[in-house]
């Protein structure tokens, strides 16, 4: 409880008037009867499905690559979600503050925070919230886009300021004339007209920045979790507003359920690398989201992150032996605990149905590593569905689903375009990083048939296990993102006050940054499936009237395919426009501002983003066009207000916030 109390006096220093009554809110247990009868909702449901860095060509890529007519403007057909009535796109800038995306208002370099280097300090600015402000720091509202990370363009008609000018403004905005007054314009920027191809590499944002305006409405920098750019909680996420209107809550990923998409919804820390620490310690995601003394505790928690994964890999834990060396490095062992603690795992493991956190806890079957045998394998996707009909969120019970395939990278069992699982337990960030090392950028055209990938082909095998043994067990192991989303519609849908649910399809987003069409194709398909399971959960449980249904990306990345990418991609399939065919032309895309090299960048981009939305209780049509609200709140200042100037034909990611919000108190 001190630890609690530390840290509510650590973010309402701003808001001292009502701590007594934030406390006496937070002491009260959320899953006591009397807790639980005074809350009642609307009944409305609201469902928001982030496909993370799914941007309009790489929904346009899915779709195409399906059957689709090769669409070149507008929602576009082919996919479930583009059959929903709604259609718009989305501005998805952040901040910037001394010449950085990711740097908040406060100064952790400052003389009186303590480190290594100045052990006298007194103040542990690591915490959120702990350093002081910049010195000499006032919020200015002007656009400041910065530079790209790679400009191989640029001339003095591009100008992108170096990093964004540190004197300049404090928001990144977006500029239609630059960026395209839409996400299809233009279609490739070999031909730009007046638009400047560098502009959307210019300080992109990331997903904590982005998810965190979804859930708050407040516009912040890279890596901040539900906290503005003074590292303050100063509202709350609709997570907890849903709760608060007395309705269930729910979190469901492909990726693991501490990343900055899920974790936004159900922490508030500076730095998204939180992921978890040891019971008592807050300040970060895990603890924040499922401690019952915090405030968020989302009724159901789904995804990955389990300790088999591959990037668990720093030291060794009991779920398999550990003299098994890590085949990609001999050095290490197999699994390990990084999206999880040992401390918090082993909690839920060994008390799945009576643990502190009150969760009934499921996860993948962990004997894959010791037997062949397919049939003595538990199947995950049946598992959690069958559990998930037992959970009733009206008597307190929560569900929390730890998923992941071994060999990856925290997220479940990938699949390619063609439906197959073949990159399972391979890493998913091996053709990028290969390719643009292959050769140095020079010469006429640059890299133009060069960048050869050298995609991982090593899985951990277990002793005596195949890789074909290896794929079928994992892929029975763990559920999809259509089961876990099942899974969470079967134990919300009980909840007759509605509840507001958050999936997220975040391989997507893996596929993208490793400029990977066959996982991106596949992932997206994935994603889709789950719009698909929504869309009938929604026909057979209220419809339109009772249900909300948003899709959308929290950011995009920098996708181009050619006019032939139609015809090659449903002739040679995307595997093979993946893996051997290594120029623009062969492969019918590239990635980046240059149409001359197909390996160009492995980053997001700051293009808006499309928005597919249905529901009777959504007014999200009636933002189109607004100007977006920023409110500059200094510690001990005055608060201000600022408009930015929104885009004609256009929303922001703060609008579908209070969209959502508006639908779940209506």
């Amino acid at each position: 409880m001190t630890k609690f109390l530390q840290t509510i006096t650590r973010h309402l220093s701003f808001f001292m008037a009502c701590l007594f009554c934030t406390v006496s809110v937070n002491l009260v247990p959320f899953n006591t009867p009397s807790a639980l009868a005074a809350r009642s909702g609307n009944g409305v449901n609201v469902i928001l499905m982030i496909g993370d860095g799914m941007g309009w060509n790489m929904a346009r890529a899915a779709a195409v690559a399906k059957g689709a007519p090769f669409y070149k403007a507008g929602k576009g057909r082919g996919l479930s979600f583009q059959q929903l009535t709604g259609y718009t796109y989305a501005t998805t800038y952040g901040t910037t503050i001394a010449g950085s995306t990711g740097n908040s208002a406060l100064d952790a370099t400052a003389t009186t925070c303590k480190t290594t280097a100045n052990p006298t300090g007194t103040l542990d600015c690591g915490v959120t919230g702990a350093a002081p402000v910049r010195a000499g720091f006032q919020f200015n509202p002007a656009l400041n886009p910065g530079t790209p990370a790679r400009n191989l363009t640029a001339t003095a008609a591009q100008p992108c300021r170096l990093g964004g000018d540190p004197l300049g403004g404090n928001i990144v905005g977006f500029e239609p004339a630059k960026g395209g007054p839409n996400p299809w314009t233009p279609l490739t920027p070999a031909s730009p007209g007046s638009a400047d191809p560098e502009y959307i590499k210019c300080s992109y944002p990331d997903s904590a920045n982005t998810a965190s305006t979804l859930y708050t409405g407040v516009k912040s920098y890279n890596n901040a979790m539900a906290v503005d750019i003074y590292e303050r909680s100063s509202v709350k996420t609709i997570l907890q507003d849903a709760k608060a209107l007395g309705k269930s809550t729910g979190l469901v990923t492909s990726v693991p359920i501490t990343h900055a998409t899920p974790g936004a919804a159900a922490s508030s820390v500076n730095r998204r690398s939180k992921y978890d620490n040891n019971f008592p310690a807050l300040d970060n995601i895990l603890q924040e989201a499922i401690r019952e003394d915090q405030g968020y505790l989302p009724t159901v928690l789904i995804g990955g992150g389990h300790p088999l994964d591959y990037e668990n890999t720093t030291s060794a834990s009991t779920i398999v032996p550990k003299n098994i060396p890590d085949p990609k490095d001999p050095t290490k062992t197999l699994t390990a605990f990084n999206y999880i603690k040992q401390s918090t795992y082993e909690e839920l493991r060994s008390k799945p149905k009576n643990n502190r956190y009150g969760y009934r806890f499921l996860e993948r079957d962990t004997k894959v590593t010791t037997t062949n045998n397919l049939g003595a394998i538990v199947d995950g996707g049946k598992t959690l569905i069958q559990t998930a009909k037992k959970i009733n969120p009206n008597t307190g019970e929560r569900l929390l689903g730890l998923y992941g395939a071994r060999g990856q990278n925290g997220n479940i069992p990938i699949r390619g375009a063609s439906g197959d699982y073949s990159s399972t337990g391979l890493d998913n960030f091996a053709v990028y990083a290969t390719a643009s090392a292959s050769t140095a950028p020079t010469g006429s055209p640059v890299n133009n048939g060069t960048q050869i990938p050298k995609p991982d082909t090593v899985r951990p095998l277990a002793p005596g296990e195949t890789d074909s043994q290896f794929i079928a067990k994992e892929v029975k192991a763990n559920p999809t993102l259509a089961q876990m989303s099942r899974a969470a519609l079967e134990v919300l849908g009980k909840d007759k006050d509605g509840f507001w649910l958050m999936i997220e399809g975040g391989d997507v987003d893996w596929a993208a940054h490793d400029n990977n069409l066959d996982n991106l194709i596949g992932t997206m398909r994935s994603f889709d499936t789950a719009v698909s399971e929504v869309i009938k959960w929604v026909g057979r449980n209220g419809g339109w009237k009772k249900n909300v249904l948003i899709v959308t990306a929290d950011h995009d990345h920098y996708l181009t395919l050619n006019d032939n990418y139609a015809q090659l991609v449903q002739s040679k399939g995307a595997k093979d426009l993946t893996y051997n065919q290594h120029t623009p032309n062969t492969a019918g895309h590239f990635w980046g501002s240059d149409p001359a090299i197909k390996y160009g960048w492995g980053n997001h981009s700051n293009r808006m983003v499309p928005v597919y939305f249905q529901g009777g209780a959504l007014r999200l049509a009636d933002f189109v066009g607004r100007d977006v609200d920023f409110v500059d709140s200094p510690p001990g200042g005055t608060p201000k207000r600022y408009k930015i100037p929104g885009v004609p034909r256009a929303v922001d990611q703060s609008h579908i916030h209070q969209a959502m919000l508006d639908a779940l108190r209506s």
